[in-house]
Protein backbone atom coordinates (compact mmCIF):
# COMPACT_ATOMS: atom_id res chain seq x y z
CA UNK A 1 0.00 0.00 0.00
CA UNK A 2 2.41 2.71 1.15
CA UNK A 3 5.38 3.51 -1.08
CA UNK A 4 8.81 2.03 -0.41
CA UNK A 5 10.11 5.51 0.36
CA UNK A 6 7.44 6.01 3.02
CA UNK A 7 8.17 2.60 4.56
CA UNK A 8 11.85 3.53 4.74
CA UNK A 9 11.06 6.93 6.25
CA UNK A 10 9.06 5.32 9.04
CA UNK A 11 11.85 2.98 10.17
CA UNK A 12 14.31 5.86 9.82
CA UNK A 13 12.17 7.82 12.28
CA UNK A 14 11.84 4.78 14.53
CA UNK A 15 15.62 4.68 14.90
CA UNK A 16 15.32 7.80 17.07
CA UNK A 17 13.45 5.72 19.66
CA UNK A 18 14.40 2.11 18.99
CA UNK A 19 17.82 0.43 18.87
CA UNK A 20 18.05 -2.01 15.98
CA UNK A 21 20.69 -4.67 15.41
CA UNK A 22 21.32 -4.57 11.67
CA UNK A 23 20.13 -1.54 9.72
CA UNK A 24 20.82 -3.12 6.32
CA UNK A 25 18.58 -6.07 7.09
CA UNK A 26 15.95 -3.77 8.62
CA UNK A 27 15.73 -1.52 5.55
CA UNK A 28 15.50 -4.49 3.18
CA UNK A 29 12.91 -6.19 5.38
CA UNK A 30 10.60 -3.20 5.49
CA UNK A 31 10.31 -3.06 1.68
CA UNK A 32 10.62 -6.78 0.95
CA UNK A 33 6.90 -7.74 0.90
CA UNK A 34 6.47 -5.55 -2.19
CA UNK A 35 9.31 -7.38 -3.94
CA UNK A 36 7.49 -10.70 -4.28
CA UNK A 37 6.99 -12.11 -7.77
CA UNK A 38 5.05 -15.16 -6.58
CA UNK A 39 3.28 -16.21 -3.41
CA UNK A 40 1.25 -14.45 -0.75
CA UNK A 41 3.91 -12.09 0.61
CA UNK A 42 1.44 -9.99 2.64
CA UNK A 43 -0.33 -13.08 4.06
CA UNK A 44 -3.59 -11.62 2.80
CA UNK A 45 -6.64 -13.70 3.63
CA UNK A 46 -10.44 -13.51 3.55
CA UNK A 47 -12.45 -13.58 6.76
CA UNK A 48 -16.06 -13.02 7.89
CA UNK A 49 -17.54 -15.30 5.22
CA UNK A 50 -15.31 -13.77 2.55
CA UNK A 51 -16.68 -10.26 3.11
CA UNK A 52 -13.48 -8.81 4.58
CA UNK A 53 -9.73 -9.01 4.06
CA UNK A 54 -6.83 -8.83 6.46
CA UNK A 55 -3.13 -9.61 6.71
CA UNK A 56 -2.59 -12.70 8.84
CA UNK A 57 -0.32 -11.18 11.48
CA UNK A 58 -0.90 -14.11 13.82
CA UNK A 59 0.43 -16.50 11.20
CA UNK A 60 3.52 -14.37 10.63
CA UNK A 61 4.22 -14.08 14.36
CA UNK A 62 3.74 -17.84 14.82
CA UNK A 63 6.07 -18.71 11.95
CA UNK A 64 8.68 -16.01 12.31
CA UNK A 65 8.29 -14.59 15.81
CA UNK A 66 11.47 -16.22 17.05
CA UNK A 67 13.38 -14.66 14.14
CA UNK A 68 11.83 -11.23 14.74
CA UNK A 69 13.41 -11.20 18.20
CA UNK A 70 16.94 -11.50 16.84
CA UNK A 71 16.90 -10.60 13.15
CA UNK A 72 15.90 -7.17 11.84
CA UNK A 73 15.10 -8.56 8.38
CA UNK A 74 12.08 -10.32 9.87
CA UNK A 75 11.24 -7.44 12.16
CA UNK A 76 11.29 -5.05 9.20
CA UNK A 77 9.03 -7.38 7.25
CA UNK A 78 6.51 -7.41 10.10
CA UNK A 79 6.67 -3.62 10.37
CA UNK A 80 5.79 -3.39 6.68
CA UNK A 81 2.64 -5.45 7.23
CA UNK A 82 1.34 -3.37 10.13
CA UNK A 83 2.26 -0.13 8.38
CA UNK A 84 0.15 -1.21 5.42
CA UNK A 85 -2.75 -1.99 7.74
CA UNK A 86 -2.59 1.47 9.25
CA UNK A 87 -2.20 3.01 5.80
CA UNK A 88 -5.37 1.34 4.59
CA UNK A 89 -7.33 2.80 7.46
CA UNK A 90 -5.67 6.18 6.88
CA UNK A 91 -6.37 6.32 3.14
CA UNK A 92 -9.70 4.53 2.85
CA UNK A 93 -11.29 5.44 6.17
CA UNK A 94 -10.02 8.95 6.78
CA UNK A 95 -9.41 10.27 3.28
CA UNK A 96 -12.04 8.46 1.25
CA UNK A 97 -9.68 6.85 -1.25
CA UNK A 98 -10.90 3.72 -3.04
CA UNK A 99 -8.67 1.50 -5.15
CA UNK A 100 -11.65 0.09 -7.09
CA UNK A 101 -12.43 3.49 -8.61
CA UNK A 102 -10.91 3.54 -12.13
CA UNK A 103 -7.70 5.57 -12.25
CA UNK A 104 -7.27 5.93 -8.48
CA UNK A 105 -4.39 3.46 -8.18
CA UNK A 106 -2.52 5.10 -11.06
CA UNK A 107 -3.03 8.55 -9.53
CA UNK A 108 -1.73 7.42 -6.15
CA UNK A 109 1.33 5.75 -7.65
CA UNK A 110 2.08 8.90 -9.61
CA UNK A 111 1.86 10.88 -6.38
CA UNK A 112 4.40 8.48 -4.87
CA UNK A 113 6.78 9.24 -7.73
CA UNK A 114 6.33 12.97 -7.25
CA UNK A 115 6.78 12.76 -3.47
CA UNK A 116 9.80 10.44 -3.44
CA UNK A 117 12.35 13.24 -3.59
CA UNK A 118 10.59 15.23 -0.86
CA UNK A 119 10.33 12.22 1.46
CA UNK A 120 13.91 11.06 0.87
CA UNK A 121 15.36 14.49 1.62
CA UNK A 122 13.18 15.27 4.63
CA UNK A 123 13.83 11.95 6.34
CA UNK A 124 17.48 11.54 5.40
CA UNK A 125 17.17 8.55 3.09
CA UNK A 126 19.72 7.48 0.50
CA UNK A 127 20.31 4.79 -2.09
CA UNK A 128 23.11 3.32 0.03
CA UNK A 129 20.58 2.33 2.69
CA UNK A 130 19.25 -0.37 0.39
CA UNK A 131 21.65 -3.29 0.17
CA UNK A 132 21.10 -6.53 -1.69
CA UNK A 133 21.17 -9.66 0.47
CA UNK A 134 20.98 -13.32 -0.46
CA UNK A 135 17.72 -14.69 0.90
CA UNK A 136 18.00 -18.15 -0.64
CA UNK A 137 18.44 -19.93 2.68
CA UNK A 138 16.19 -17.63 4.69
CA UNK A 139 12.97 -19.12 6.14
CA UNK A 140 11.20 -16.11 4.58
CA UNK A 141 11.89 -17.65 1.18
CA UNK A 142 9.25 -20.27 2.04
CA UNK A 143 6.62 -17.55 2.25
CA UNK A 144 7.00 -16.17 -1.26
CA UNK A 145 9.42 -15.84 -4.15
CA UNK A 146 11.23 -12.51 -3.99
CA UNK A 147 13.09 -10.67 -6.73
CA UNK A 148 15.52 -8.92 -4.41
CA UNK A 149 17.77 -7.68 -7.19
CA UNK A 150 14.83 -6.21 -9.09
CA UNK A 151 13.40 -4.64 -5.94
CA UNK A 152 16.70 -2.99 -5.04
CA UNK A 153 17.08 -1.62 -8.55
CA UNK A 154 13.54 -0.23 -8.51
CA UNK A 155 13.82 1.43 -5.10
CA UNK A 156 17.23 2.94 -5.83
CA UNK A 157 15.75 4.32 -9.02
CA UNK A 158 13.19 6.22 -6.95
CA UNK A 159 15.94 8.52 -5.65
CA UNK A 160 15.69 10.80 -8.64
CA UNK A 161 14.95 14.47 -8.96
CA UNK A 162 11.92 15.39 -11.00
CA UNK A 163 10.14 18.62 -11.77
CA UNK A 164 7.46 19.89 -9.42
CA UNK A 165 4.06 18.53 -10.41
CA UNK A 166 0.58 18.82 -8.97
CA UNK A 167 -0.43 16.01 -6.63
CA UNK A 168 -3.77 14.28 -7.18
CA UNK A 169 -4.43 12.38 -3.95
CA UNK A 170 -1.54 12.15 -1.50
CA UNK A 171 -0.24 15.54 -0.35
CA UNK A 172 3.01 16.29 1.48
CA UNK A 173 1.02 17.04 4.61
CA UNK A 174 -0.77 13.70 4.40
CA UNK A 175 2.50 11.82 3.88
CA UNK A 176 4.12 13.54 6.86
CA UNK A 177 1.09 12.94 9.06
CA UNK A 178 1.02 9.26 8.18
CA UNK A 179 4.76 8.83 8.78
CA UNK A 180 4.46 10.41 12.24
CA UNK A 181 1.48 8.27 13.16
CA UNK A 182 2.95 5.08 11.73
CA UNK A 183 6.20 5.63 13.61
CA UNK A 184 4.32 5.87 16.89
CA UNK A 185 2.10 2.94 15.89
CA UNK A 186 5.09 0.69 15.17
CA UNK A 187 6.99 1.71 18.29
CA UNK A 188 3.97 0.90 20.44
CA UNK A 189 3.60 -2.50 18.78
CA UNK A 190 7.26 -3.33 19.45
CA UNK A 191 6.82 -2.31 23.07
CA UNK A 192 3.79 -4.58 23.38
CA UNK A 193 5.62 -7.54 21.85
CA UNK A 194 8.65 -6.95 24.09
CA UNK A 195 6.35 -7.25 27.11
CA UNK A 196 5.08 -10.60 25.93
CA UNK A 197 1.73 -9.35 24.67
CA UNK A 198 0.12 -11.03 21.68
CA UNK A 199 0.39 -8.08 19.29
CA UNK A 200 -2.11 -6.52 16.92
CA UNK A 201 -5.31 -8.46 16.21
CA UNK A 202 -5.57 -8.90 12.44
CA UNK A 203 -9.36 -9.26 12.67
CA UNK A 204 -9.72 -5.86 14.33
CA UNK A 205 -7.59 -4.35 11.57
CA UNK A 206 -9.43 -6.07 8.73
CA UNK A 207 -11.15 -4.13 5.96
CA UNK A 208 -14.22 -4.56 3.82
CA UNK A 209 -13.81 -5.42 0.17
CA UNK A 210 -13.58 -2.10 -1.72
CA UNK A 211 -16.17 -3.26 -4.26
CA UNK A 212 -18.67 -3.69 -1.43
CA UNK A 213 -18.35 -0.07 -0.33
CA UNK A 214 -20.19 2.84 -1.85
CA UNK A 215 -17.83 4.79 -4.12
CA UNK A 216 -19.68 8.01 -3.49
CA UNK A 217 -19.51 7.68 0.28
CA UNK A 218 -15.84 6.78 0.37
CA UNK A 219 -14.77 9.47 -2.08
CA UNK A 220 -16.70 12.38 -0.60
CA UNK A 221 -13.77 13.54 1.53
CA UNK A 222 -11.30 12.93 -1.26
CA UNK A 223 -13.24 14.97 -3.82
CA UNK A 224 -13.65 17.87 -1.40
CA UNK A 225 -9.90 17.84 -0.68
CA UNK A 226 -8.94 17.84 -4.36
CA UNK A 227 -11.28 20.73 -5.13
CA UNK A 228 -9.63 22.81 -2.42
CA UNK A 229 -6.02 22.08 -3.48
Amino acid sequence: MASSMIHLAIVQEMRKEVSFRDINRLFLGVILPDGAVAGNSHLKKKICENTRYTYDLECFRDRYGKYMKKDDLYLGYYLHLIQDMLYRRFMYGEHGWNSSVPGNVEKLHRDYEILNEYVSKKYGLSQEMIQELDLTEEPLAQLAEFDVKGLIKEVRGEFVQRKEEKLSILTRQMADEYIVRATEFCVEELKALSKGKSGLDSTVWSWEKPENISHGKLNQKLNAKIENM
